[in-house]
């Protein structure tokens, strides 16, 4: 019996240290991982704009919609202006189209579609398809060019005064979604908050 006893001890005591190994094996290894985290940037929005640049003003355009409204693109707003580029041809930027409404709505911002290409009667008729009636459809390659849009979906976000605030390729939520962030963060895309992170000494 005291044999037993002294075995019962002997495998609570290892069993007490495996367990306080493997703990510290845990929170050592929640500190990698944490730090592995922070050095993978988060997927957004890519810039690919040789003109935009975050904080300074949007170039400014009068022009006409597609019904042949006068209108203006840039400038002073009376909220968040949110400019996305589309082509009838690119399936991608038709399925975002709700997405693109769902964030512009959720974030209180003006919703600018800007097109160019193929027939204006196509233009026309593509807003009752997609349910874009109650949003500004400017039909430009005036637009396009200004701002340095060479791929598509492209997404620009405008501040009240027309200050530019993010853009940058937009194919999913998530890019959309990442302009909003780099503007809370100050930048004026998720990469170069990347860049800024990178910058910073590491915590120990």
């Amino acid at each position: 019996m005291e044999l037993t006893a002294d075995l019962l001890v002997a495998s609570q005591i290892v069993l007490w240290c495996a367990t306080l190994l493997l703990a510290g094996a845990v929170f050592a290894l929640s500190r990698q991982v944490a730090r592995l985290f922070n050095r993978i940037p988060p997927a957004g929005a890519l810039s690919v704009n040789a003109l935009l640049v975050s904080g300074e003003p949007a170039p400014v355009l009068e022009l006409n919609d597609i019904w042949g409204r006068a209108t203006v693109v840039g400038g002073p707003k009376s909220g968040l202006n949110l400019l996305f580029f589309i082509s009838l041809d690119c399936p991608v930027c038709k399925s975002l189209i709700p997405v693109v409404q769902s964030v512009a709505l959720s974030e209180d911002a003006v919703l600018v579609f800007v097109s160019d290409g193929g027939e204006l009667a196509a233009h026309r008729q593509f807003p009752q398809k997609a349910s874009l009636a109650n949003h500004t459809y400017v039909y430009s390659e005036t637009v396009g060019r200004s701002f340095a849009v060479g791929k598509l979906p492209y997404a620009v976000l405008l501040d009240t005064a027309g200050v530019v605030l993010s853009f940058g390729i937009v194919n999913n939520r998530e890019h959309l979604e990442s302009l909003f962030v780099a503007r809370d963060a100050g930048v004026g895309t998720v990469q170069e908050y990347v860049e800024q992170q990178a910058e910073q000494p590491e915590t120990p």
